[in-house]
């Protein structure tokens, strides 16, 4: 999704959270984007969370921005369809 949304070319940065080291080092190869080692679970929510306080403990998001959160989790057998997901959220 990172990869895609790169070949916009758009002026804020994409963060982008993996927990596979070599898709983070291939992230790096991506115009405009951050890749970011974060343990992700099945849990789209729960990542959405980590991944915002990853961001604040970093610095990289302040109280008060807005940030577009795109995300797609691939099949798995606990969920078998594939879920995509953008949601607009004010950093609290």
């Amino acid at each position: 999704m990172a990869s895609l949304l790169s070949r916009n070319r758009p002026d804020p940065p994409i963060f982008a959270f993996t927990d596979d080291e070599s898709t983070r080092m291939a992230l790096n190869l991506q115009w405009g984007v951050v890749p970011l080692l974060v343990d992700l679970s099945d849990d789209a929510e729960s990542n959405i969370s980590k991944s915002v306080q990853l961001m604040k403990s970093k610095g990289l998001i302040n109280k008060g921005d807005v940030v577009l959160v795109v995300s797609d989790v691939a099949p798995t057998r606990s969920t078998p369809m594939a879920l995509q997901s953008i949601q607009v959220k004010t950093i609290i």
